[in-house]
């Protein structure tokens, strides 16, 4: 028993020092932004919960509230779905003679491990219950720290993004009850939101959508399965753009204003050096495989086009989100991708200093501010 714990351990320990190679670039830019990342995101899943726990918040801000924990919790235990399971160690694993009760509850020490306050804070908040009544009238919150355990297993069980539940399910909440607020109970909203959850996690409504096999001939698919089966990379500037995007709006709501253009610029400096570094992953994917894709490619610019897909489209809704939920100005809005492109041709052009030209632009926008 102690053993197998032991290798179960190690794997997790040996996968997550893999792991920091895929942003290592990044941390040369961003090594103290990167380090308090888990602190940062402890933090601002604490900060949420306290919007979350109360019983008067709008439908429509819980829903987004909620959602977004849910989110960034999802990827920050999918990043690390790999580590947790041992799945580069899969065989291995399998032929060690232990129970299967002691590999789940291995599984369940690393998925805490893994998800850390963000996956234990609501549960440890319903230890501070004053009285049944209370937990009674409070019903919504259980709802919604199951539902969080529930994310932790669909992030490990299922191996495509929970569509319905974070994106369908939540937009037909906003626009059916979101409309008269008071409408429905919260405790109404968390049941069907847990309903819609466990459906998708041991049925996966959807997954016919991703089940259909194409002819692998052309570059963007062979790029496309290249990031399905490594996807840590993106999943951490995801779940880093939505923790700073998550802190910006928490602010703004609490101070009841909206950040003024120096931020605003400080800001999106940040993001597109976090979202552009991606294309350190392209060149490297590139290089690997080059001979064979050029047999792909009839031009040079065709695969920078196809690889800034994800990115741009990251950025898109990183603009979007910008614009309408933390209300920047549209003149600042336009800056993102332009500063993500430049980003992208500096990893290109000049890999480990990449991050100067960006920077020096941003400095000078701020200057003529």
């Amino acid at each position: 028993m102690y053993k197998y714990s032991l290798v179960r351990g190690k794997i997790y320990y040996h996968e997550l020092k893999q792991l920091l190679p895929s942003v290592a670039n990044l941390l040369a830019f961003l090594l103290s932004i990167l380090y308090l990342a888990i602190s940062a995101s402890i933090l601002t899943a604490l900060i949420s919960l306290s919007v979350i726990a109360d019983i008067d918040t709008s439908i429509e801000q819980r829903i987004i509230y909620q959602v977004g924990y849910s989110v960034l919790l999802y990827f920050l235990i999918r990043i690390q779905k790999s580590a947790i399971l041992g799945l580069n160690y899969k065989h291995y694993l399998a032929s060690l003679p232990a129970p299967k009760r002691l590999k789940h509850t291995n599984t369940v020490i690393l998925t805490v491990v893994a998800g850390n306050l963000p996956l234990l804070a609501p549960l440890f908040l319903l230890m501070f219950t004053p009285s049944l009544s209370t937990f009674i009238n409070q019903l919504h919150f259980p709802i919604f720290a199951i539902s969080i355990l529930m994310v932790a297993l669909i992030s490990l069980k299922n191996k495509t993004f929970p569509w319905l539940s974070f994106v369908f399910t939540p937009l037909v909440l906003v626009f059916v009850f979101g409309v008269e607020d008071g409408s429905v109970s919260p405790m109404s909203i968390n049941s069907i939101w847990l309903f819609i959850m466990v459906v998708e996690t041991y049925y996966e409504p959807l997954s016919f959508i991703t089940d259909k096999s194409l002819r692998i001939k052309l570059y963007w698919q062979i790029r496309w399965i290249a990031i399905i089966r490594k996807p840590a990379s993106i999943l951490t500037r995801i779940f880093l753009s939505g923790l700073f995007i998550g802190m910006a709006a928490y602010v703004q709501n609490k101070m009841g204003q909206v950040a003024n253009d120096y931020l605003q610029v400080l800001f999106i400096w940040v993001l597109s050096i976090l979202i552009g570094s991606y294309q350190f992953d392209n060149e490297k994917f590139y290089l690997q495989y080059q001979y064979y894709l050029n047999g792909l490619l009839n031009r040079a610019g065709l695969r920078y086009c196809l690889d800034i897909s994800p990115v741009i489209c990251i950025t898109l809704i990183s603009c979007i989100v910008l614009y309408l939920w933390l209300h920047f100005t549209l003149n600042l809005i336009v800056l993102l991708p332009l500063e993500v492109l430049v980003t992208i041709i500096c990893v290109s052009k000049f890999h480990r200093n990449f991050f100067i030209i960006p920077s020096l632009l941003s400095g000078f926008l701020l200057y003529t501010q």
